[in-house]
């Protein structure tokens, strides 16, 4: 790993730190808004832009929410639908001028949410169809991304998360990865401590699953070993106030928390972490992961301890599925649920996972979860 920059400058000047191959032109900015702006402007972009709402009163992205197609999404009440992919597309559609861009600022919620869009308006059955691997599907609007939280990789992933009426799995294809992606680690400065917190403990989960993974390639283990040391030294830290060199690092670790997943795949914590979410519409990701996590230090042991020890770092209790309305009545649902991530078992347990991913064992940690 090379010598992590802590100003701006240093930044701005990297080289790639990544080693799987990513089609994202990724830009790292000093001044992120302006030069989204200005680029648009450049290559003549006719741009949508969906935009997180809790960032409107942050003065760093006012020239955001002056534009004129705009849409503003809550995505503090819940991860993006399929629902809302379905009349984002139809109000796009009854624009005069269709625009050949989707731009999504904010979180992993929202740039999820851009992303579904964009590919959804070449391809016109509702959303929900398009959940899952491997399904033929036209290219969309192209993709441009600002983050305003690090951690979540959504910025360079093909991968569009959402929750349907059914499911939440994403739009996994090609088409669902951001042609733009534009990093500049001071746009996080207003982030709650929370959403700073459990976003880096995602990028976190997501390298040292992918680390333990018996089917992630090799350049997706090391691009992990680096992200997993990052994510690492950042939350060793309280990050109840922002800081310039952990944001740095934050931003680094987002994007090889993207770039690693290319190549490489989650596991158990993830796979369990779905049921939960399922059950409970208010659940962000990240907190689902962490509860999941808790549960799970027979396999990931290492990863246990450092979930506790990062929470009593930032003065954090371990959340509680009850506190999210999850209890006995959500066993049966979230069971079916776990029991259909067969690539994420095979990721953790290898050939012949079958034998270990029982219904009765994912029922047992289920009411592992509930009862502590």
């Amino acid at each position: 790993m090379m010598k992590i920059p802590t100003d701006m400058k240093s930044f701005t000047e990297l080289s790639p730190w990544w080693r799987t191959t990513v089609p994202t032109e990724i830009v790292l900015s000093g001044d992120g808004t302006a030069e989204l702006l200005a680029k648009l402007k450049e290559r003549g972009r006719r741009s949508f832009f969906i935009a997180d709402g809790a960032l409107r009163e942050q003065p760093q992205f006012a020239e955001i929410f002056a534009q004129k197609d705009l849409f503003v999404f809550d995505a503090t009440f819940s991860e993006p639908r399929t629902g809302d992919v379905d009349s984002l597309r139809a109000l796009i559609k009854g624009l005069a001028d269709e625009p050949d861009t989707v731009v999504g600022v904010g979180g992993g919620a929202t740039m999820d949410l851009a992303k579904a869009v964009a590919i959804c308006l070449e391809n016109p059955e509702p959303a929900q169809r398009y959940q899952g691997y491997g399904l033929a599907m036209k290219k969309g609007a192209d993709i441009w991304v600002l983050p305003a939280l690090s951690g979540t990789g959504a910025e360079i992933t093909p991968i569009a998360v959402l929750r349907g009426p059914e499911k939440k799995l994403g739009i996994n294809n090609p088409y669902t990865e951001a042609t733009v992606a534009v990093i500049d680690p001071q746009l996080s400065a207003g982030a709650p401590h929370f959403n700073r917190f459990f976003t880096m403990m995602d990028c976190y989960f997501h390298h040292y699953e992918i680390m333990m993974s018996r089917t992630s390639a090799p350049e997706a283990i090391e691009d992990a070993k680096d992200g997993l040391a990052l994510s690492r030294e950042v939350l060793s830290h309280d990050l109840s106030a922002y800081d310039l060199g952990l944001s740095i690092k934050s931003a680094m670790a987002s994007v090889l928390g993207g770039s690693s997943t290319i190549g490489g795949r989650v596991g158990a914590a993830h796979a369990i972490s779905y049921g939960l979410s399922n059950s409970a519409p208010h659940l962000p990701h990240s907190v689902a992961v962490t509860i999941s996590m808790s549960v799970l230090e027979d396999i990931y042991p290492d990863g246990y301890a450092d979930t506790r020890r990062f929470l009593k770092i930032n003065g954090l209790e371990m959340p509680k599925a009850p506190d999210y309305g999850i209890g006995a009545k959500d066993i049966e649902k979230m069971t079916h649920t776990a029991l259909g991530m067969d690539k994420l078992w095979h990721s953790c347990f290898g050939d012949g996972w079958q034998e270990t991913a029982t219904a009765d064992y994912m029922e047992k940690i289920y009411r592992r979860i509930i009862e502590e």
